[in-house]
């Protein structure tokens, strides 16, 4: 935003003063230029608890920024001397705001993209966003404007990430996320950078025009780490075994081969075949249940209303979607390590706590498959 301090004295004669240029692009920017001889200080301040986040001085002609890019509700305040030179409250009514996608993730597209809207819905403003996962999302929301990743947007007023941002030796960039991801939900994660109220939000996907299906159970067993698997290796067999049993059909929906990285699929099961992600959301939306792990399918499954049951022991019962049937390991085990350590994704075997040792993915391991058929059968 531009301002010109412009007045007229009483002799109609046309004072100047120096201009003041606001951007909110990844933090506050701001520029005093003219040729008047001046010395300002700067103050960014959170309206919400008057917190001064960053102070400075600057001469005409000069910016500053302050380096915080989460959202803020901004008051920047200019003072030369004692007198207050300009003032600006954030305000992207009717404006431009971009919010980018910083992750490649299903999962994490999912969870965090409906805060998206939200905050066009709560400021009024009009959103630029970009994803990994366009195709996906763009029909169902049509007041949002879509570009591809890396692309140059012009005639911003502000512009935000969504991630999960480290600095170099491994500690949560605080500059980036207001709160450690690591201690909320993932899609806490998302509301919280956009200081949005978190409350559980499905995102909008195109409605699947399949009919129902309640003899089939969809499943997924793969995932990106090690840690994220069902490591019992009897689990899996046990579950599919007692679904046969009872009449239904088990439908695989990993693309992953059997065997990919040691894991390998259980027997008595259908795969699906490879193909556009669509139709395994079909296939989600025939069944009457889908069992997966920490992983893209999952959220992909939770967001189409399917009943979601998540077998997950390296994150805490409370990490994921509310709207599932959450199965975690026994309280007296090992679990929960990704809420308390940074995942390493050159790791494929990372288990923070007991690597190498027998007690490697104990959380998962100590899941049995009478564990999740107990919870299958109240409601199967």
């Amino acid at each position: 935003m531009i301002y010109d301090n412009i007045k007229k004295n009483n002799n109609n004669i046309v004072e100047v003063k120096n201009k003041v240029t606001i951007s909110y692009v990844k933090g506050p920017t701001i520029n005093i230029s003219g040729s008047i001889p001046a010395t300002y200080r700067v103050q960014f301040l959170d309206k919400r608890n008057n917190k001064i986040h960053f102070e400075t001085e600057i001469k005409n002609n000069h910016w500053a920024k302050c380096n915080v890019e989460y959202f803020v509700d901004w008051k920047i305040l200019v003072w030369e001397g004692e007198n207050l030179f300009y003032e600006e409250d954030f305000k992207a009514e009717n404006k431009r705001v971009y919010i980018a996608m910083d992750s490649k993730a299903l999962g994490d597209t999912l969870a965090w993209f409906p805060y998206i809207e939200e905050f066009g819905k709560h400021h009024n403003c009009k959103i630029v966003t970009s994803t990994f996962h366009n195709e996906m999302l763009m029909k169902q929301y049509p007041n949002v404007e879509f570009v591809n990743p890396g692309e140059v947007v012009h005639n911003l007023y502000a512009m935000y990430s969504l991630g999960i941002f480290y600095n170099g030796d491994g500690t949560i960039n605080g500059l980036k996320n207001p709160s450690d991801p690591k201690h909320v939900t993932m899609q806490k994660m998302g509301s919280d950078i956009l200081g949005l109220e978190y409350k559980e939000i499905k995102p909008k996907l195109e409605k699947r025009n399949v009919e129902k299906d309640d003899k089939l159970i969809t499943i997924a067993i793969h995932g990106t780490a090690q840690a994220k698997y069902w490591n019992n290796s009897t689990g899996w067999q046990e579950v599919v075994n007692w679904l046969n049993g009872r009449g239904y059909r088990v439908r695989l929906l990993s693309k992953e081969q059997s065997g990919y990285m040691g894991n390998f699929e259980p027997t008595g099961i259908e795969k699906h075949p490879w193909g556009p992600i669509e139709l395994v959301m079909d296939e989600m939306v025939k069944s009457k249940a889908f069992i997966g792990i920490g992983s893209g399918l999952s959220w992909l499954s939770w967001a189409l209303g399917t009943k979601t049951v998540l077998i997950s022991g390296f994150s805490e019962d409370w990490a994921e979607m509310e709207d599932c049937v959450r199965i975690s390991a026994p309280k007296d085990m090992c679990s929960g390590c990704f809420n308390r350590e940074r995942l390493r994704a050159d790791d494929w075997n990372w288990c923070p706590d007991h690597k190498d040792t027998n007690r490697q993915f104990e959380c998962t391991k100590s899941i049995t498959g009478e564990i999740v058929i107990r919870e299958l059968e109240k409601f199967l």
